[in-house]
């Protein structure tokens, strides 16, 4: 029989990636900003500005609308501005704001995610998301269609925490309304599954995008590898 009932997606590098290859940093910026300017920056000097622009986010992951997540990005870019020494003006972080939130095609689907989660759903699985995101992540399921398959979210900015923090998948479990050890977590973040794990959640590592720091767990290099590595729970 098989043991597990549930799995539980995050998105990012799991069933979605950017087109940018930066979830915070969109066409439109590197339009204004080429990737050969960045490049020339100090190193030290434009990771500093980044996880600066980016720390209110860490530190208040609430947000309520997509009007809340344009202001605090247009803060992000302000800030990366100042920080990096970037000549980009106020109009330039409310375009840039804009368009992170509103235009659809800043991110795309893994290659095989909407299929796995077909064949998943077919199979009788329950499926989640468990996802460190913002508000503008609604569009984006329903415009990818994977409302079509997924049974519950849990989303870090309606709960105010980020994961690691075993909210989240506290959240997630007591939705589902399975025991953790009939669920698997995929994430591409050590740290967040070992939290998972630390509940008796099965962890699955995903290991899609380069650099990825891999651990002991169980790994799959593409959303679509999960249908063979599921026979190991049966």
């Amino acid at each position: 029989m098989n043991q597990i009932k549930c799995i539980f997606f995050d998105l990012g590098w799991t069933l979605l990636e950017p087109c940018s290859g930066d979830w915070n940093l969109n066409q439109k910026f590197y339009e204004l900003f080429s990737r050969e300017k960045i490049s020339r920056l100090d190193y030290n000097v434009w990771q500093h500005a980044y996880n600066t622009a980016y720390l209110p986010f860490i530190e208040n992951p609430k947000m309520t609308s997509e009007q809340e997540q344009i202001e605090r990005y247009t803060r992000f870019y302000l800030t990366l501005f100042d920080q990096a020494k970037l000549d980009g003006t106020f109009q330039h972080a409310v375009k840039l704001a804009v368009d992170m939130v509103e235009n659809l095609a800043t991110m795309s689907l893994i290659p095989g995610s909407l299929e796995t989660l077909k064949t998943l759903k077919d199979e009788g699985y329950r499926i989640g998301i468990i996802s460190d995101t913002w508000p503008y992540i609604g569009k984006r399921i329903h415009a990818f269609k994977l409302d079509e398959y997924v049974d519950q979210y849990t989303y870090s900015y309606e709960l105010g925490v980020l994961k690691p923090n075993v909210f989240m998948f506290q959240d997630a479990l007591e939705k589902s309304g399975f025991k953790p050890e009939e669920c698997i977590f995929i994430d591409d973040q050590i740290k967040n599954l070992e939290a998972a794990g630390s509940l008796g959640i099965h962890p699955v590592q995903i290991v899609y995008h380069e650099g990825a720091e891999t651990g002991e767990y169980p790994m799959i290099q593409k959303p679509s590898d999960i249908l063979n590595l599921l026979k190991q729970y049966q």
